[in-house]
């Protein structure tokens, strides 16, 4: 396991100067119930079945309802996360299978995900151990990566197999796999996109729809032209300069800290991180933003009707967000936006001592491969999934007339573009690292654009600098 004690120690000091988790899952989100035909729940018909005595030698089936009879209060497990939007998933399921209430209690730790990580572990030495452990984009690795907490899902006491991960998209399996294990699944596709202001867009372009604002975004060269077209109106293309971090930065293909055989860890960034840093400049040198930040209070009252932004770089989860900041239904449209990125998104990993390994994998199949519960859980809390099937249903007409992704955006159904997007995702340079460097990127950009440094190799520079200082991460030679 690599150096997870330091790195979090700093990146938990580091994530004092951000105002979000980074690269988090859903941190706010409302749901808009929708009602759905009910499963039934057949018993186990066969000793190939799965088991419901957790000590069981045999191969598990994580695909078969476990049945309770003989469980006392010994086979309750309990699911820690930083937030309630796991939470809202999990009752999609528990909704479906009631008989497996009494065993499951959902932990909210309250908390950002970086904090959460030292709680859950605190909690693996209490008498609640923690059996479902979500983790986002930047933290899941922790879990990942450490075999003496997480469990393998292929072993047969977990049952799952290549063909069942396969059902969701390739990045899914990449993230999750672990020196050939599988060590977590998420429900989730987190594809990035534009939400944009109609009204803005209908008074500057003379039309709101989809097709005439992506030709406005098509790429970063249209999209500048587009900011001076929309500074020379009164409007802004976006809140801050930040808010472009994810589109770039989550398009790197080659991780930036690379570990050697015996251990070393050297950093080198790509050309990703000095895109960033200049496009970021020309931002702040444009004046096309209100200067602000991402989660400040500007960027969350633009979003009510007569804001002056234009563009919320965004992906599904970030739906709930909105509404929650005052957004109206109907008042943003969603188009691709410059360039394809992913933001965000929950891994699921189980505790490897779960009392429970039957009734954990049994969850997290029904989260990642059940392409009923995927429909559902896009039905119900308006959330993009993972599983292609259920995103080929939901385009084809399985969509709930109240889904709350689609009342948002005014009726355009944006999951056919969501799905065809995560077809692309690509998570194999994501590292556990890359959260402890957002903070000192943005600080390079800031200080580029502010004066603070000349170039972009000393802003660069900075970031070396501050890697070696913060996390014993050197520059690659």
């Amino acid at each position: 396991m690599r150096k997870f004690n330091r790195v979090l120690a700093a990146s938990l000091t580091l994530a004092m100067g951000l105002s979000l988790v980074a690269c988090g899952g859903s941190e706010k989100s409302t749901t808009a119930p929708a009602e759905n035909d009910t499963k039934t729940t057949e018993a186990p018909a066969s000793d190939d079945a799965k088991k419901d005595d957790s000590t069981s030698t045999s191969k598990n089936d994580p695909s078969v309802a476990p049945d309770t009879t003989g469980w006392d209060a010994s086979k309750k497990i309990y699911a820690y996360s930083w937030d309630d939007d796991f939470q809202k998933k999990l009752n999609v399921i528990l909704d479906e299978y009631p008989q497996y209430k009494d065993y499951v209690e959902y932990v909210n730790l309250g908390s950002a995900s970086e904090k959460s990580l030292e709680q859950i572990d605190t909690a693996i030495k209490s008498d609640k151990y923690p059996s479902l452990i979500p983790g986002d984009v930047g933290s899941a690795k922790y879990w990942i990566e450490d075999d003496e907490k997480t469990a393998n899902l292929y072993d047969d006491a977990f049952g799952f197999t290549e063909e069942m991960v396969d059902r969701d998209y390739a990045y899914a399996k990449q993230y999750a796999t672990y020196n050939g294990q599988l060590k977590g699944v998420t429900w989730q596709s987190t594809a990035g996109s534009v939400f944009y202001n109609k009204a803005i867009a209908k008074e500057v372009f003379g039309a709101d729809d989809p097709e005439t604002v992506q030709a406005k975004l098509a790429d970063w060269d249209t999209f500048f032209k587009t900011a001076e077209e929309l500074k020379a109106k009164g409007y802004k293309i976006t809140n801050g300069p930040d808010e472009i971090y994810y589109a770039i930065i989550n398009a790197h293909k080659d991780p930036w800290v690379v570990v050697a055989e015996d251990g070393t860890e050297t950093l080198k960034l790509d050309d990703s991180v000095k895109t960033f840093i200049e496009n970021y400049k020309k931002l702040y040198d444009g004046e096309y933003t209100n200067g602000g930040t991402m989660w400040d209070n500007d960027w969350a009252g633009n979003q009510k009707d007569g804001g002056n932004v234009l563009c919320y770089f965004a992906c599904p989860w970030m739906i709930g967000v909105m509404q929650g900041n005052g957004a109206s239904n109907g008042s943003f449209g969603a188009v691709v936006g410059p360039q394809s990125y992913y933001w965000g998104g929950t891994y699921v990993s189980i505790g490897k001592d779960t009392p429970n390994p039957a009734l954990a994998a049994f969850i997290c199949y029904e989260l990642a491969c059940d392409d009923d519960m995927g429909v559902k859980i896009t039905n119900k809390t308006g959330d993009a999934v993972a599983n292609k099937k259920a995103n080929e249903r939901l385009v084809n007409g399985e969509i709930a007339e109240d889904n709350n992704g689609v009342a948002f955006l005014g009726g355009q159904n944006p999951y056919a573009t969501w799905a065809a997007a995560g077809e692309n995702i690509d998570q194999s340079a994501c590292t556990y690292f890359d959260k402890n460097y957002e903070v000192m990127i943005k600080a390079a950009a800031q200080g580029y654009a502010t004066g603070t440094y000349a170039t972009v190799d000393d802003a660069l520079n900075y970031i070396y600098s501050q890697s070696e200082t913060e996390l014993g991460i050197s520059k690659a030679k």
